[in-house]
């Protein structure tokens, strides 16, 4: 019994010892399991790391867990993990790393907080406080905190937001919250905007700003849509937009913009406007902002708002530097400078700017040229070429930079010449070089004026003005209107011919016309009857776009029919001489004068025969008479009047019966 007793104690012993330790574990369990629950991690000198999968990393659509430094394990009844410390993620070439995260593992989604960043490869990293990720969506939605901004960047592209959304699936990433994309040209503003960083294209819409970051443009554009690509630079235009910078501005809501080149290439009717106040305007236009170089195809409309004159036609250009315009195609001129405006047409019309050069040779010692042995004079071409070609030694003194700015190339002779136009450059050489001891020379812009040259079927129209010639040339300096093979002027009820019509402007108004050679002036009373004047050389002058006096020389002819007191006309009359002036008072032959001699015939109209009722060289072109602004560009075909076709032994008066039966006397008036 006392062995029993003793084994019962000894059991009861170990007993009890057993129990206090089962209950040790079992609190310590307790203990250990109340922590994981309130989601705090075991003790240990290891931290507890997740199990990394082993499948393919590559698969599509897939989000793979790559590392964390610890996992919490949260309850039974909450379906993701807690991830801390340098926690990482893969979607194929996509890595996305964060400083904890809250991991789905059977949805393929997260959210992850601190740090995050998003990485592909070495060329695209975005940067942001919070992500979220579904695979269901393939879109990653990225947070930053206040005060701070999502990041992306490609390369030499930076993208800035609030929050950002990242479409794995085609690779784009977007904004609706307001946003800016900076390349190394440009920094680009909107309310919306997107980016792919594999094509470099972005869309930007709602208060779209483009701004150019170079320190030499000044360059503006505002749309409110826009596709940019950040490699070529180019904006690709679909809305009204306004392009601003130094050069000028333009308007299109159709094309596409070089932000590096200034090249624009529009559609659907844009405008150009340059710094110096032209606008040019066509269905496509080709603008060069740097350049201040045009061109427009459709309805060209080419305005210049200081001068108050536009051009117009199917297809035209213009260069700023040069200052030159070239239009055709139902090409029509407008001077809308006065409250009546003048319109010409010609199947070609140009304007371009003439520059007069002075040639200013500085002495130099005969010395310091010892290395040259080429004369001027002997060689004249050599210093005649396409662009300038002067002996090295002269050539930087030779090109001004006014000069290289106003002209594509310089012509100098090397003695004084006529003047040379080289494109749009009019180069007069005053003062040549003589001798070598004279050089090297200095350029410089004496003078400049604006030519408009029109060709061929010239046609022109204002109320108290209308002309047709073969082509004519306007020169601004002297206000000058030269009209060349075959012209006409009319002007009320005066025609005007000759072999070339000069009109001198005053103010856009026509107030003197003069003839060289040829010289002829009709002016109708009723149809079939003129007043008529022909000379070598004519001279009208006018005042309030009236005719006011009148010169002819050398072998003046003159057909006319006095007014009678009752203001009607029985007879004609007819003299010679070699000079006349003749004064106007609202239209009528107010005072007249023929000189050094003359000889006069004055005829009752009913003896009179139609073969002494007209000049020689009479011509009534009524029917070419442009009668409109609208009727500029049908030209008709030259006929020959009527009246110069009437057989010369025709009798005029109410009818030659009445004319035989009832003769009366001549009356005879002096003028």
């Amino acid at each position: 019994m006392t062995s029993r007793h003793h084994h019962n104690r000894h059991d009861n012993k170990h007993g009890g010892l057993r129990g206090i330790l089962c209950f040790i574990a079992v609190s310590i369990v307790l203990a250990i399991t109340a922590q994981v629950q309130v989601g705090l991690t075991a003790t240990g000198d290891d931290p507890v790391r997740p199990v990394i999968p082993g499948a393919d990393r590559y698969q599509a659509g897939r989000l793979f867990l790559e590392r964390a430094d610890r996992l919490l394990k949260t309850g039974a009844d909450v379906d993701y993990q807690v991830l801390t410390g340098d926690v990482r993620f893969r979607r194929g070439d996509m890595y996305m790393f964060c400083d904890s995260a809250h991991f789905y593992d059977q949805q393929g989604s997260l959210w992850a907080y601190g740090n995050v960043r998003m990485e592909q490869g070495d060329t695209l990293f975005v940067y942001a406080d919070e992500l979220e990720y579904i695979d269901s969506t393939e879109i990653a939605t990225l947070y930053a905190d206040p005060g701070k901004k999502v990041r992306l960047i490609n390369r030499d592209v930076e993208l800035r937001t609030d929050i950002f959304n990242y479409d794995m699936s085609i690779e784009l990433g977007y904004y609706e919250v307001g946003g800016e994309l900076i390349d190394k040209a440009n920094r680009l503003t909107s309310i919306y905007g997107e980016y792919a960083p594999n094509t470099k294209d972005a869309i930007f819409k709602n208060n779209v700003h483009l701004n150019s970051l170079s320190s030499n443009d000044t360059l503006d554009i505002y749309t409110q849509y826009l596709h940019y690509n950040t490699d070529t630079h180019i904006a690709d235009l679909s809305q009204e937009s306004t392009i601003v910078n130094k050069d000028g501005t333009i308007y299109t809501d159709s094309g596409e913009y070089n932000t590096e080149s200034t090249v624009a290439l529009l559609y659907r009717r844009s405008t150009a406007v340059t710094k110096t106040g032209k606008t040019i305007t066509g269905d496509t236009l080709f603008y060069d902002n740097k350049q201040g170089y045009g061109e427009a195809w459709g309805h060209m409309e080419l305005n210049d708002t200081v001068n108050k004159s536009k051009l117009l036609g199917d297809y035209g250009f213009y260069n700023e530097l040069t200052d030159s315009a070239f239009v055709t195609g139902h090409a029509l001129a407008v001077d809308y400078s006065s409250a009546d405006s003048l319109s010409l047409h010609g199947d070609t019309i140009e304007a371009y700017r003439v520059i007069t050069v002075r040639y200013e040779p500085i002495p130099q010692p005969v010395d310091t040229l010892s290395a040259l042995t080429v004369d001027l004079f002997e060689q004249p071409d050599s210093l005649v070429a396409d662009s300038l070609i002067v002996d090295s030694l002269i050539v930087d003194t030779l090109v001004a930079d006014t000069i290289v700015e106003a002209v594509d190339t310089l012509v100098v002779p090397s003695v004084v010449t006529d003047s040379i136009v080289a494109d749009t450059l009019m180069a007069e050489v005053i003062e040549p070089v003589d001798t070598l001891e004279l050089l090297p020379p200095m350029l410089e812009i004496s003078d400049t004026t604006h030519h408009i040259v029109a060709y061929p079927n010239v046609r022109f129209f204002r109320s108290d003005l209308q002309g047709v010639c073969d082509s004519m040339i306007f020169i601004q300096k002297d206000s000058m209107l030269y009209m060349h093979r075959d012209p006409i002027v009319w002007s009320d009820n005066r025609q005007i011919n000759g072999s070339v019509i000069a009109v001198h402007m005053n103010d856009s108004t026509a107030d003197r016309v003069e003839i060289p050679s040829q010289a002829f002036m009709a002016e109708e009373l009723e149809p079939g009857y003129y007043n008529q004047m022909s000379g070598r050389e004519l001279k009208a002058y006018l005042a309030n776009r009236t005719l006011r006096h009148l010169d002819i020389s050398g072998n003046v002819l003159l057909i006319f029919y006095p007014m009678e007191d009752d203001s009607t006309y029985n007879k004609v009359a007819s003299a010679e001489s070699s000079y006349l002036a003749a004064d106007f008072d609202k239209g009528q032959i107010e005072k007249l004068k023929m000189w050094p001699q003359s000889t006069e015939v004055i005829t009752p109209l009913y003896l009179a025969k139609r073969s002494i009722l007209f000049l020689r060289d009479f011509r009534w072109d009524a029917e070419r008479r442009p009668t409109g602004h609208d009727d500029l560009f049908t030209a008709p075909k030259e006929d020959d009047s009527e009246a110069a076709e009437t057989p010369a032994d025709d009798i005029v008066g109410p009818t030659a019966d009445a004319a035989a039966t009832e003769p009366q006397e001549p009356v005879v008036t002096e003028e």
